[in-house]
């Protein structure tokens, strides 16, 4: 899933203590068709340390085309994504109506490119994917490590035309973006915040310092970055997140 890191000079070394709260602030909110979202608020037991380690790592942090995200990214391991997994099964399993964790990946993330760089699929909403057999689903989290509001939280959307029609919108932007082509929009090139002709904006989650979403991967949705300019190329002052993915098999319905 990540890309291979090339060897760089050891960063000096930082107090890390990743550990999640075992006490945090949980509440359950609708998105639609019974899909809802999982916000958890003081996740982290000292979030700063997390900054404080993105920003001696900046320089490990890669673009990597595999994940389709907006900027660079560095895969993280170990107890806190063990903590994270733990969070899962605690509060979201049972709303994302999952009945087994199969597998997590977790990095951070910086959102680092401007919407005019942002491939024609980055300017709409999006799903999370595996290779899922019958039965099985993926779920995913983003943790904001950011105080400045002003850096956007996260949107959902509901399609509304018909999944063959999504389907075909997404393989013809595929084809465009393996082709290389470029084309025109109508409008101004944004980050997906609103409504459109394919998808109605159905909830925006306002982002917190140290506050987690766990949501159905599957569910359309996008980083509102309604203020792209103030997008930094700094851990310690840009939109750090988070972000973990988990693939589940589902509970019957």
């Amino acid at each position: 899933m990540f890309a291979s890191l090339p060897a760089a000079p050891s960063p000096a070394p930082v107090a890390l203590r990743p550990m999640v709260n075992p006490h945090p602030t949980v509440s359950v909110v609708p998105l639609f068709d019974g899909h809802q979202c999982v916000i958890v608020d003081n996740f982290m037991t000292e979030p700063e340390t997390m900054v404080e380690y993105a920003a001696l790592q900046r320089g490990r942090f890669l673009d990597s085309a595999d994940n389709y995200y907006p900027g660079p990214e560095l895969p993280l391991t170990g107890r806190f994504v063990a903590g994270v997994q733990e969070a899962f099964l605690l509060h979201a399993r049972a709303p994302l109506k999952a009945r087994r964790l199969l597998g997590v990946a977790s990095r951070l993330s910086l959102v680092t490119r401007r919407p005019e760089q942002l491939l024609p699929g980055q300017r709409m909403p999006h799903r999370d994917s595996y290779d899922l057999d019958d039965m099985e689903g993926v779920g995913a989290m983003v943790l904001y490590l950011f105080k400045d509001e002003r850096l956007g939280g996260t949107s959902f959307f509901k399609p509304k035309v018909s999944p063959p029609e999504i389907d075909a919108l997404l393989r013809e932007l595929k084809r465009v973006e393996l082709a290389g082509e470029s084309p025109v929009p109508a409008v101004p090139p944004t980050f997906a915040i609103s409504s459109d002709e394919h998808f109605q904006k159905v909830l925006t989650i306002e982002p917190r310092f140290n506050r987690a979403i766990f949501y159905n991967g599957g569910v359309f949705h996008s980083g509102h970055i309604a203020a792209p300019e103030l997008m930094v190329d700094d851990p310690a002052r840009g939109r750090l997140t988070v972000n973990a993915f988990f693939k589940l098999r589902m509970a019957a319905t």
